[in-house]
C-alpha cells in the first residue's frame, strides 16, 4: 500500500512526522490530462483504492455473514406452520444436505470439510481473484528515465494490499471464543475455525501478491538496493511477511496436528509481532489505521467477554481429579455453571506441577448434565474424560498415576459451542447417538439427555433412542458399557425404546457377542451391523425389564447401513443424529445423513446432523 509519492520514515522511529490517524488524499497529477484522467479511473486511483478494494471486501464478508445471520433468526423465530411447509422443509433438506456431504482422499488421509464449507470457499476464492486479475493494467505505463510516471505502487500490489488489510478484523473476530460472528450466525467457535484458517491464508496469498509486484518494478527500474536501505515502508513488510509466513505453514492441517502445544504455545507471540510490524508497514496511508481499530476492538471484546466469565461469572473451581482402570483421565467440578449437552469448557490449571501448561487453557467436552441447584439441593458436577495423548493431558495421567485422587485449583471459560437450543430430544422422535473412542464422554451427556426427555413424555410409542459406541479398547468398551448402563437405570424409560450396542473391535475377538450381565443374549452371529432399536425386536423379561447394553466383538459397525435403516423406518418423521469420534467415523455419518436428506426432498423422514471431533 505504498503511496506513489513514498517518504522515508522519519519519526517514532518507523513513522512519518507528522503522525495522523489518516492521510491525506490530496493529489496533484502532473501528466496530461488524458494520463491523469486514465490514472484516476475507478479501478486504478490510488488515492481511493481503500475505498474501492477494501470496502468492498469488508461488504462482501459483511453480506456473507449476514445471510447466515437471517437463515439463523428464521429457523429460531419463524412461525411452526412456517416450518411445517414443504417449501421449509426442501429448504431445509437441501441445506443440510450442503452442510453433510463430505469428500475424502484417502491416499492423504485427508476428510474435506462439508460441500457447503467448499462452496463458500470457492465463492470467496472467485471474489478475490476476480478483484485482483479483473481490473487492469497490473504494472503502470511508466517509462524508465521517469518522463511518464503514473506512480510507483504497481495498481496489482496495492489493490491486493488494501483486501489483505481488509481481512485483518475478520481473521481476528473468526479466531476468536467469544465472537460477534457466533452470536448473530448461531455457528459456534470451533466451527468457525475453518474460516479463520482460510481467511488467513488468503490474506497470506495477497500479502505475497502485494510484495512481490514492488520487487519486480524497483529491480526493472534498478533502484531496489536503494530502496531496501532507504526507504522503512520495504523491511516493516517484510518484517510482517515473516512472522505471517511462520503462522500459516504451521496452521497447516498436518503439521498443526503434529505439532499442536509448540504451535499453541508460539501462537499468540508470533501473531503480535505481525500485528506491530504490519503496522508500521501501514503508516497511517489513506484509511489503512482503521482496520486496526476495527479489528483491536473486535478482539478485545472477546478478551473482555472471556476474561469476565472466567473470573467474575465463573470464579475458581476445585477439580478432582483421577486415572480410571480404561486409561482416562476422569476431572470432577462442583460447580453452579449451566451448560447444554456437548458443550467444551476451557480450563487452566493453576497448579505449578503443570510447568507451563498453567499458563494456557485448554478446551474439555463436558460428559454430563446440569441441574438446578435450588431444585435439587447441591451443585451440579461437571465431568469431563480426558484420552491422554500429549502435553497437558500426559501430564495429568502422569500425576494421576502418583496419587489415585488429587484436586486442583481451576478456572472455568465458558461453556461454548454444543448442541442448538432448537435442537434438543425434545423435537424429535428418535435420537441416533454415534460415538468412537473417546468420543464416548459427549455422547454420554446427549444419551442421558434424551432418556430424561423422554422419561416426562406419557406418550412414547414413537420415541426411540439408538446408541452406537465403537472403540478398539476392551477396557473403554466395559468403562462405556457401565456408564451407560448407570445412565439407563436412572430414568423411567422402556427398554424396548432403548437400544445400546458398543462395538469392541479391538484384535482379541471372540466367538460370540458377550452382552452385559441381565440383558438379552443375542442370537444372531458376530457382525458388523446392529439390529436398530426401532424394530422392536425381542421378547421376554429381559426385552422388558432391562436395557439392552450389548458389546459385540468383531468389525466396525457399518454407520451407514445403521443412519439408513433408521432414517427409512416407518413412523419416523424427525431424527436426530450426534456423533462424536475420529475423522473417518465422521465422514462416514456426515454422508450417510446427506443421503438421508435426499429421501427428505421426497417426503422422507427429517433428519438433522450434530457431529463434533475431537481432533
Amino acid at each position: 500500500m505504498m503511496s506513489m509519492d513514498e517518504k522515508s520514515s522519519g519519526g517514532l522511529p518507523w513513522l512519518d512526522m507528522p503522525v495522523m490517524f489518516h492521510s491525506s488524499r490530496a493529489d496533484t497529477c502532473k501528466m496530461t490530462p488524458e494520463q491523469c484522467a486514465y490514472r484516476s479511473g475507478h479501478w486504478r486511483y490510488w488515492y481511493e483504492a481503500d475505498h474501492v478494494y477494501s470496502l468492498n471486501t469488508v461488504y462482501f464478508l459483511c453480506a456473507t455473514i449476514g445471510f447466515f445471520t437471517i437463515v439463523h433468526f428464521l429457523s429460531k423465530y419463524a412461525p411452526v406452520r412456517a416450518k411445517r411447509s414443504g417449501i421449509w422443509r426442501k429448504t431445509t433438506a437441501i441445506g443440510r444436505y450442503l452442510a453433510y456431504k463430505g469428500y475424502q482422499l484417502p491416499a492423504f488421509r485427508y476428510s474435506s470439510p462439508s460441500l457447503g464449507v467448499i462452496l463458500l470457499g470457492i465463492i470467496g476464492t472467485i471474489f478475490f481473484f476476480a478483484m485482483t486479475l479483473g481490473p487492469k493494467p497490473y504494472y503502470w505505463p511508466n517509462t524508465k528515465d521517469g518522463s511518464v510516471s503514473y506512480g510507483n505502487s504497481p495498481p496489482i500490489a496495492t489493490r491486493t494490499g488494501w483486501m489483505a488489510l481488509a481481512l485483518l478484523p475478520f481473521v481476528l473476530a473468526l479466531g476468536a471464543k467469544a465472537n460477534l460472528i457466533s452470536a448473530l450466525t448461531g455457528v459456534p467457535h470451533e466451527k468457525l475455525q475453518v474460516y479463520h484458517h482460510w481467511t488467513s491464508y488468503a490474506m497470506f496469498v495477497l500479502a505475497l501478491i502485494h510484495t512481490f509486484p514492488f520487487i519486480v518494478f524497483n529491480i526493472w527500474k534498478g533502484q531496489m538496493v536503494e530502496k531496501w536501505n532507504t526507504s522503512v515502508v520495504y523491511w516493516t513488510g517484510v518484517a510482517a511477511l515473516i512472522p505471517q509466513a511462520y503462522l500459516t505453514f504451521m496452521s497447516l492441517p498436518s503439521v498443526r496436528n503434529r505439532y499442536y502445544e509448540f504451535f499453541k504455545a508460539t501462537h499468540f507471540l508470533v501473531a503480535l509481532l505481525f500485528l506491530l510490524f504490519f503496522f508500521f508497514h501501514c503508516d497511517f496511508r489513506l484509511s489503512s489505521w482503521d482496520y486496526f481499530v476495527a479489528g483491536g476492538a473486535i478482539y478485545l471484546f472477546s478478551l473482555f467477554a472471556a476474561w469476565t466469565r472466567t473470573h467474575l461469572i465463573n470464579g475458581r473451581h476445585s477439580a478432582t481429579i483421577d486415572l480410571l482402570p480404561c486409561g482416562f483421565v476422569r476431572v470432577r467440578i462442583p460447580t453452579i455453571m449451566s451448560w447444554r449437552p456437548g458443550q467444551h469448557v476451557f480450563i487452566r490449571f493453576l497448579s505449578p506441577q503443570l510447568g507451563l501448561h498453567c499458563l494456557t487453557a485448554h478446551p474439555f467436552t463436558v460428559c454430563s448434565l446440569s441441574h438446578d441447584p435450588d431444585k435439587v439441593g447441591k451443585a451440579s458436577e461437571i465431568v469431563f474424560y480426558v484420552k491422554p495423548r500429549h502435553g497437558i493431558t500426559a501430564r495429568l495421567a502422569k500425576l494421576a498415576t502418583k496419587s489415585p485422587v488429587f484436586s486442583q485449583t481451576v478456572l472455568l471459560e465458558g461453556p461454548y459451542g454444543g448442541i442448538s437450543d432448537t435442537a434438543t430430544p425434545t423435537e424429535f422422535d428418535t435420537v441416533l447417538v454415534i460415538a468412537g473412542g473417546s468420543g464416548g464422554g459427549f455422547s454420554l451427556a446427549i444419551v442421558e439427555e434424551a432418556l430424561r426427555v423422554y422419561g416426562n413424555i406419557p406418550d412414547l410409542q414413537q420415541r426411540n433412542i439408538q446408541v452406537v459406541f465403537a472403540t478398539r479398547n476392551k477396557e473403554v468398551a466395559e468403562w462405556y458399557r457401565e456408564e451407560i448402563d448407570d445412565r439407563t437405570s436412572m430414568y423411567d424409560v422402556p427398554a424396548k425404546r432403548v437400544s445400546i450396542s458398543i462395538h469392541d473391535t479391538s484384535l482379541e475377538h471372540t466367538e460370540k457377542p458377550v452382552s452385559a450381565p441381565g440383558t438379552k443374549e443375542p442370537s444372531n452371529e458376530v457382525t458388523d451391523e446392529i439390529e436398530p432399536a426401532l424394530s422392536e425386536k425381542g421378547s421376554g423379561a429381559a426385552a422388558i425389564d432391562q436395557h439392552m447394553s450389548t458389546i459385540v466383538h468383531g468389525p466396525r459397525p457399518n454407520l451407514p447401513h445403521i443412519i439408513d435403516t433408521a432414517t427409512s423406518t416407518p413412523g419416523s418423521h424427525r431424527i436426530a443424529i450426534f456423533a462424536c469420534g475420529p475423522a473417518s467415523m465422521l465422514h462416514d455419518v456426515r454422508n450417510a445423513a446427506a443421503e438421508a436428506q435426499k429421501r427428505a426432498l421426497r417426503g422422507g423422514a427429517e433428519v438433522y446432523l450434530h457431529t463434533e471431533s475431537f481432533s
